[in-house]
């Protein structure tokens, strides 16, 4: 059996990392909470807390990316009550950037959830990314889907190539675990304002959008730029490089 668990491993960065696993033949198991007959998945609820024993044990990695808006503290805690303080698990969770500094519910389930990493004695990297791309391209789909579209334009985010952010992941996991924190954020830092110039640009759509700010200390961090980081990727494609590319492969 694989020594190599992924929870999330279905959703967008996990489906990247698992195509980066794929290409180097580097065996895994999927947590999934549908039960399945699939050798290459095992049933396991990191919220009903049901499985998740039986899918940690034997394994020497595990990729933490599974989250939820409202109990993502409650997941990790179970996963980590599962692992039991295992000192030959090295333990990989997928976090972002700026948290500790935006009052939002979300955000303070992710810094709970890191702390409580920090705090169990488990071998641990915790790997904190911008937004992105596809984030800031839905946002502003759904926000502009009529011909009056209200968008908080002010917004400043760095968005990044999952790719990227998968590749990361892969490189930390085969370093010996030091118990650290790495920060990596896309190449330009934009307001969310002119990527929906871009995105009608690029979308050849035409749209009259009023900006609706966000209110209280939420707004304040998300227009200082609280959710950037001086950790560049230069790699990463700009979102209008990305936009044109993901709409072709749409079409």
């Amino acid at each position: 059996m694989a020594g190599i668990l992924i929870t999330g491993g279905t959703g967008t960065l996990g489906k990247k990392l698992c195509q980066l696993l794929d290409a180097r033949r580097t065996s895994y198991i999927i947590g999934t909470r549908k039960e399945c007959n699939d050798p290459a998945k095992v049933t396991m609820d990191l919220i009903q807390n049901t499985g998740v024993r039986e899918a940690v044990a034997g394994k020497e990695l595990i990729f933490h990316l599974a989250t939820d808006m409202k109990k993502d503290t409650e997941a990790t805690q179970n996963l980590l009550k599962a692992l039991g303080g295992q000192s030959k698990v090295h333990l990989v969770y997928i976090s972002i950037v700026g948290i500790e500094d935006i009052p939002f519910s979300y955000y303070r389930q992710k810094l709970a959830s890191e702390n409580a990493i920090k705090q169990s004695g488990i071998p641990y990297t915790i790997v904190r990314a911008t937004q992105f791309h596809e984030f800031a391209h839905s946002i502003i789909t759904n926000l502009l889907r009529y011909r009056i579209g209200i968008l908080p334009k002010k917004i400043v985010l760095q968005t990044i190539d999952v790719s990227l952010v998968a590749k990361e992941l892969v490189n930390v996991s085969q370093k010996t675990p030091e118990n650290k924190t790495y920060e990596l954020g896309g190449a330009e830092i934009l307001k969310l304002g002119q990527m929906a110039a871009i995105w009608l640009k690029v979308t050849g759509k035409r749209r009259w959008i009023l900006n609706i700010p966000i209110p209280g200390k939420l707004g304040k961090a998300l227009r200082n730029g609280a959710l950037t980081t001086r950790y560049r990727k230069k790699e990463s494609s700009g979102f209008q490089q990305w936009l044109a590319n993901y709409l072709q492969i749409a079409e």
